[in-house]
């Protein structure tokens, strides 16, 4: 069935070629038609085939076409235009502004690309100028707030840290969740390589070289990549060159980033104040001398009256330095085109001691080899160095979690000039001294470069072969050097680990494009494609170091640990796709894909992946088709079916391991169950959409509602304990995602020519996760999983507040009636930390050569747990400092408020812990954020022309200025938790750019 299925596609391609017609040579020229000045780099098609010229740098063209065809020149922020041939050999066009982004070309799959005004399946899509000359280090980040369906949530603040990308929320639960990612082509090993630093592969590409970004959020756009499609596929394209003189694009940007927000952590004389309270307190309920615990708290903290302060905070955040240079240069004579960029980037982090360096180059070559032979080479290389403070984690030596929890009274250096260390409480790391004397330094070299063939079979079929590689070479050095009393021990150690990353893909496809009798174009894709990823460690120890000048594994007295390994995965597939639209007012389009991976059970390795999709064009019926409202408006529905491969590449194997030995002889035990039967996650989509364009693209934008239910979910089921194992990965399960996404795009005010102009542009997503089922019998695994509420949720007793008579923490219990004593049963769904609600507003203002942009992000509907506040609103109870808030701890009968009295150990008797979890933590996640503020002026093209230059823009800009929020830890952009985490940071900076 499945091989007559892609018979029949064949053939459909087959049976539709056309005669060929005679081609005469036709020219011209391309201008504005504001201004008269010459349009370079307009693309010019014959509609219906692939053969298509680019203007040059005086605009001018030439093609062979025959004479009843139709020309299309289309550019971007211009309406495209089609020309009838008919008996001229010359051809001139003006080309119009225009506001309306619908003509904008999608890139929707294996080279194949569509107008945005005919895309039938949910596609957003951000240009790269919106992302140029950010100071980031990974595009991924520049994505958060810019396209509806894409939530986008930094895991680390640190600089080329890690990003989470959801698309249409989270549908798995053991599996991963990350989108496919392609840059050009190559499919990217996405990822962390380090354990050193948070890091990101995609930071190893230069924002400024991307051209565009498109996400394909539905299945009838993602089905094309069968079982990787299933949470989504961001398709990355790169600037490529275009015909005429040679083009040069230099830009320098200097500034600084901060942190985001300091902790307002107690005093030394404020902790012990509290802490007196809290000796005392317990001093009476366990009828203890009062005056001797009193004694005993000044002895250990300090006299309130004399004790010095140390603000660790100060201590270890910076304000850091930011640099960024950038070079690029564009050009060709139309048969051969290149773009050429290479970048250098630095940024301080917000911890002493940690920072990311990065240097890129990219060079891609277009080759008309003959009339019908193109050759592409895209070659993408970079080199990333990067130290961090410590890798994000709840840890005693965490810099950015110790710094607001070390005791106050603590000073950092002892009298002699030596470092203060160990320290008492329960953080003995002294972190200025263990970031001084730790290295934990991250390279990494990565090429992401890819080469492919066009060749022209016949007019209007075009063969495609292509070939991608995505190699990284990883090193995490780790020293800890011996002077550091917690290291003492081992007489320092080092530990080197070296990976490396080999990914590659390739496809043949056939691309098959025509229009019959005017109104009839059908676009057809047949292919094939496999991907292989290969990853390879190997990681040393050793120990007993001479001192910290010889930090090479050379240099280790004991070698103590060497160990590696090797995994590997593969794919392949087929796939087929189909388009016809009928006087571009009817639109169909059809996919299907059929794949095998090495990652799931020999009994259903291969899996179908189909999707259809509709559009209706309103706007062409008689009753619209001259109204001066509406200037383009469609109705469109798909429905279609992705995969999620996500998962270990050996979780259906039934697996041994080491540690069998018996009698001193080496052994092997079972250490996992097989599943043959393990298949595929799938994730069905049904979209509902409406793109709409009025007053002739003065406004415009798109509504989508959909519901996206991910089916036979790679879920871990638990086995019981006396089985041997833990738990087998099984196909149970059921997750919805349902929302709808807006986008709204507005002109407010448009002079004209260079005088004011105001645009608005603006989306929003709102989102409801829920878990339809589980087990099959079972509601629940555990406490986290449950049917009927969101993947993620917050699990947790309520709190009740502080009783005014004695000042004691209050509870409710499972029947919603006071206690002091928590217990298990107690707890109950309390919300979650999945937002409602994500979006965007970007506003622009621009005068003669003057810009302002200023772009909000928020999100909504959410709640999670403050685990810096666990630690750190306890009443000073515990081995760490607190907030200022405890300051309005109880003191005296009868008083109203919100801190429970300190009570050294946190425990009263009869009572649960101060630092119980529960409501008291759990806080309001919403918040809106002012993501980026630029100001740029452009000096006036007449001024810069007599200099010689193109382009002279100088600007300004900020990045994470200003946040409002409830929330009072660190920062409200986190997942689940900012325990330990890497804060992120604001970051101002200004630059010039010059083109000539």
């Amino acid at each position: 069935m499945r091989k007559l299925l892609l018979g029949s596609w064949l053939l459909s391609i087959l049976f539709c070629l056309p005669v060929l017609a005679q081609d005469t040579s036709v020219s011209g020229r391309v201008t504005s038609s504001d201004d008269g000045s010459p349009l370079p780099g307009v693309s010019v098609q014959v509609k219906g085939t692939t053969r298509g010229a680019t203007t040059d740098a005086q605009g001018n063209f030439k093609i062979n076409a025959s004479g009843n065809a139709k020309l299309i020149f289309s550019f971007i922020g211009y309406e495209a235009q089609e020309v009838v041939v008919g008996n001229r050999t010359a051809v001139d066009v003006k080309l119009a502004a225009n506001f309306n982004e619908l003509n904008e070309v999608v890139v929707t799959a294996y080279g194949a690309s569509t107008k945005k005004r005919d895309v039938t399946s949910a596609v957003a899509q951000v240009s790269g100028k919106t992302i140029e000359n950010l100071p980031v280090q990974s595009f991924d980040r520049a994505l958060q707030g810019r396209a509806a369906g894409v939530q986008v949530t930094a895991t680390s603040g640190a600089p080329g840290g890690g990003i989470n990308v959801r698309v249409r929320g989270i549908g798995s639960i053991n599996a991963g969740t990350n989108p496919l990612y392609i840059v050009d082509g190559v499919q990217i090993a996405s990822g962390d390589l380090s354990t050193q630093a948070s890091s990101n592969v995609l930071a190893s590409i230069n924002p400024n070289d991307i051209e565009s970004l498109q996400v394909l959020k539905d299945a009838a756009a993602a089905a094309i990549y069968g079982a990787q499609g299933g949470n989504g596929v961001v398709i990355i394209t790169t600037k490529r060159g275009r015909a005429g003189r040679t083009k040069f694009n230099a830009s320098v940007q200097t500034g600084y980033t901060d942190l985001l927000k300091k902790l307002n952590a107690l005093t030394a004389s404020e902790f012990a104040q509290l802490k007196i309270e809290g000796f005392v307190n317990r001093a009476r309920a366990t009828n203890q001398a009062v005056d001797a615990a009193r004694t005993s708290s000044i002895t250990q903290f300090g006299d309130p009256a004399t004790v010095q302060n140390t603000d660790w905070q100060d201590a270890v955040f910076q304000r850091g330095q930011l640099r960024n240079y950038d070079l690029s240069a564009t050009g060709g004579d139309g048969k051969t085109n290149f773009y050429i960029g290479g970048s250098y980037n630095f940024q301080d982090g917000q911890v002493v001691r940690s920072d990311f360096k990065r240097g890129t180059f990219r060079l891609n070559v277009d080759h008309q080899a003959t009339k019908k032979l193109k050759f592409e080479v895209s070659i993408g290389l970079s080199a990333v160095r990067q130290n961090g403070a410590i890798a994000d984690g709840a840890f005693i030596n965490s810099p950015f979690l110790a710094a607001a929890l070390i005791l106050p009274n603590q000073p950092i250096y002892k009298p002699d000039g030596s470092y203060n260390a160990p320290l008492s409480g329960a953080f003995s790391y002294n972190p200025v001294q263990s970031t001084e004397f730790e290295t934990r330094l991250n390279t990494t070299v990565q090429t992401v470069s890819n080469f492919a063939l066009n060749y022209e079979v016949i007019p209007g079929l075009r063969f495609r072969s292509f070939y991608g590689l995505d190699y990284a070479n990883n090193r995490d050095d780790n020293y800890r050097d011996a002077i550091v009393p917690q290291f003492a021990a081992t007489g320092g150690s080092a530990t080197v680990t070296n990976r490396y990353t080999l990914n590659w893909n390739t496809s043949q496809v056939l691309n098959f494009s025509r229009t019959y009798r005017t109104n009839h174009n059908v676009s057809a894709l047949l292919g094939g494609e496999y991907r292989q990823e290969v990853r390879e460690t190997a990681l040393a120890t050793g120990q007993g170091f001479p001192n910290g000048l010889f930090t090479t594994l050379a240099a280790a007295a004991r070698p103590i640990t060497t160990s590696g390994t090797y995994t590997t995965w593969r794919i392949g597939g087929v796939f087929s796709s189909l388009n016809y639209s009928y006087k571009e007012k009817f639109l169909l389009g059809a996919t299907v894909r059929y794949d095998g991976s090495s990652r799931f059970g020999t009994n259903t390795r291969y899996g179908l992946f189909p999707a259809v999709s509709g559009g209706y064009r309103l706007s062409e019926e008689p009753f619209l088709k001259n109204s001066r409202v509406v200037s383009d408006l469609k109705v469109r529905a798909s429905y279609g079916e992705a995969g999620n491969n996500l998962i270990d590449n050996f979780a259906s194997r039934a697996l041994f391991g080491l540690g069998g030995q018996y009698l001193d002889n080496p052994g092997i035990r079972p250490s996992q169950l097989g599943n043959d039967n393990l298949s595929w996650e799938v994730a069905r989509t049904l979209n509902l959409g409406l793109d709409y364009s009025l007053w002739n693209g003065r406004v415009y934008g798109s509504v989508d509602v959909f519901r996206k239910v991910n089916d036979k979910l790679l879920l871990e089921r638990p086995l019981p304990f006396d089985s041997g194992f833990g738990s087998i990965f099984e196909n149970l399960g059921k997750v919805e995602n349902k929302g709808i996404e807006i986008e709204f795009n507005h002109v407010n005010v448009d002079k004209g020519g260079n005088k004011f102009k105001w645009e608005t542009r603006w989306n929003a997503t709102f989102l409801n996760n829920k878990i339809l089922e589980l087990l099959p019998g079972q509601s629940r695994i555990g406490t986290g999983l449950q049917v009927g509420q969101p993947i993620i949720i917050n699990w947790y007793p309520t709190y009740a507040g502080v009783n005014p008579a004695d000042g004691r923490s209050m509870w409710l219990d499972t029947l919603g009636n006071i206690t002091y004593t928590v217990q298990a049963r107690d707890s109950r769904v309390q919300g979650s930390p999945i937002p409602k609600g994500f979006g965007g507003v970007t506003n622009t203002f621009s005068y003669k050569g003057f810009t302002l942009e200023v772009f909000f992000q928020s999100q909504w509907g959410n709640s999670f747990l403050n685990n810096n506040g666990f630690f750190m609103e306890s009443s000073a109870s515990a081995g760490w400092n607190n907030l200022q808030s405890q300051l309005a701890r109880w003191t005296t009968p009868g008083q109203i408020s919100p801190v429970p009295r300190p009570y050294e150990g946190g425990a009263e008797p009869g009572s649960s812990s101060i630092q119980t979890f529960s409501t008291k933590q759990v806080e309001n996640g919403s918040y809106i954020r002012m993501k980026q503020v630029t100001v740029s002026y452009a000096l006036p093209t007449s001024l810069v022309n007599r200099i010689g230059l193109t382009q002279v823009r100088f600007f300004a800009q900020g990045l994470n200025l200003l946040t409002w929020t409830a929330y009072t830890g660190f920062d409200p952009e986190i997942l689940t938790t900012d325990i330990g985490r890497y804060p992120q940071s604001k970051q101002v900076t200004g630059g010039i750019q010059i083109g000539f």
